[in-house]
Parts: C-alpha cells; sequence; structure tokens
C-alpha cells in the first residue's frame, strides 16, 4: 500500500540564513586506540619508503640461478599481435570475438582428449582449437 506524502502547508524547507553555526566543539570524536602508546614511546610514524631494516631482510635475488621457462602465448602473440581487452569488468558475451552461436558437437573421449593435449601445447583454449580447425577446413574447401 502506497503512502501518502506528507503535504504540510506552508514553507517547504530550511533556507541556509537560519541554520545556525554548529560547534564542533560540542561533539567528542574518536582518537586513535593507540595514541597515548605512540607518545609515551615516541614512536615515529613514517611511511614513506621501506625502513632500512626491512631492506635487508629482504634476500637479493640471485639470477644465476633462475630458470627460464618459455611461455605458451609467446609464439601466438607474436604472429598474431596482442589484442587488449579496454575498460572495466568482463566483456559482454562475444565482444572479443563478435557474435557467436553455441552449438554442441559429439566427440568420442579419445579424440577429446586428443584435442586437448594438441591445444595444451598451442596455448589455447580447445574451444580456440576446435574454431581454427573448422575455419581451416572452410577455408581449404573454398
Amino acid at each position: 500500500m502506497k503512502k501518502k506524502a506528507n503535504k504540510r502547508p506552508g514553507r517547504r524547507g530550511t533556507s541556509w540564513s537560519e541554520v545556525s553555526s554548529i560547534n564542533f566543539g560540542d561533539y567528542q570524536l574518536k582518537q586513535n586506540r593507540f595514541a597515548k602508546r605512540v607518545k609515551k614511546e615516541g614512536i615515529l610514524l613514517v611511511h614513506d619508503s621501506p625502513s632500512p631494516a626491512s631492506l635487508k631482510a629482504v634476500p637479493e635475488a640471485d639470477f644465476g640461478r633462475v630458470r627460464v621457462r618459455r611461455s605458451n602465448y609467446a609464439e601466438r602473440i607474436k604472429t598474431g599481435g596482442l589484442t587488449l581487452q579496454v575498460g572495466r569488468g568482463r566483456p559482454r558475451g562475444g565482444a572479443e570475438t563478435g557474435p557467436t552461436v553455441l552449438k554442441s558437437v559429439r566427440l568420442p573421449p579419445s579424440i577429446w582428449k586428443e584435442l586437448e593435449k594438441r591445444a595444451r601445447a598451442e596455448g589455447v583454449a580447445v574451444h580456440a582449437l576446435v574454431r581454427k580447425a573448422i575455419l581451416a577446413l572452410l577455408r581449404s574447401a573454398a
């Protein structure tokens, strides 16, 4: 049930000239719980950079022992370029590749495992590998 709007005859609001000034000294503000201890112990709170002690505690990186690993995506980026999403959040469905239609394909488990193995080797998702294979088939038939 809807409430009726409160319609009082006369003034609709208070003008700023009628508002009295506020004395903030009348209000108690919460202080830092540790303020007394910080003052008593003379602790200096500065967070401009890490302290020398913390920097000494961090071990130096030994680049002689580093193992270089090949990126699965490096070859694909080198040949096809890199496409970045601009903006916040997840892209709308189909925005990155254009609108698509969802279709189901039945495959034997052995073929699916081969697809997964090949996709892992190429550094792509299985659905991307299937799409690539279908496009290659269509282009060769044309």
